[in-house]
């Protein structure tokens, strides 16, 4: 049996899944990818101008809960729609991550949200993301893995998009495993750069991608 073939240019993998896409819901999806970069441009400007070191902010801050919430919830679609253009059992696996890690994120931002705006006291930790376990740990997984299964040629998406999806999802691993240390300084540089910068390339390529 010969070898899958690799991407000759780094653009596009030579491997196409057999599964036909739904066109459909992969434009919906594709505004969703959108929706998430926007999400995570807006939660950058208001935990990093409103909500850091102003504790006072419980309005922002509820805000910034309710993005997390709503990007969780684009996620679950744009996940999908993703993994179905990735090949072999991978796909599978790709597809319960990602809706699975988006349920628990919109979950954890929804009640932290409601429990700021109705000061409802509630635990330090979360039972649904504890520590960012699902926002950060298996969306970082998620993108990691996405990442390696676009480079190994087993994807119909762009090639140089699984080394931005790789550089995601090892920065969104670490930020879990900074805030688990309770390091700050780690914290800020690790979420800063993915809130602003690898986050919201990712999903616009990715949105891109998904509605052409």
């Amino acid at each position: 049996m010969s070898a899958r073939p690799r991407p000759r240019d780094g653009t596009r993998s030579a491997y196409h899944p057999r599964v036909p896409v739904d066109r459909a819901f992969a434009r919906r999806a594709g505004f969703q990818a959108y929706l998430i970069a926007a999400f995570s441009l807006v939660y950058a400007v208001v935990f990093l101008g409103f909500v850091h070191n102003h504790p006072e902010n419980i309005g922002h801050a509820a805000l910034a809960w309710a993005l997390i919430a709503g990007a969780g919830l684009s996620a679950t679609i744009a996940t999908a729609s993703v993994a179905a253009r990735i090949g072999g059992d991978a796909r599978w696996w790709l597809t319960a991550l990602g809706v699975g890690y988006g349920l628990l994120s919109a979950t954890h931002g929804t009640f932290a949200a409601i429990a700021l705006e109705q000061s409802v006291a509630i635990g330090d930790l979360s039972p649904t993301d504890p520590r960012g376990l699902a926002t950060f740990g298996l969306g970082g997984l998620w993108a990691l893995t996405l990442g390696l299964e676009v480079r190994s040629g087993n994807s119909a998406l762009p090639g140089n998009l699984g080394w931005l999806a790789i550089a995601s999802g090892l920065d969104l691993i670490v930020l879990f495993f900074a805030t688990v240390a309770g390091a700050e300084n780690l914290v800020l540089i690790t979420g800063g750069l993915a809130s602003i910068i690898l986050v919201p390339a990712f999903w616009i390529w990715t949105g891109r991608v998904l509605r052409t």
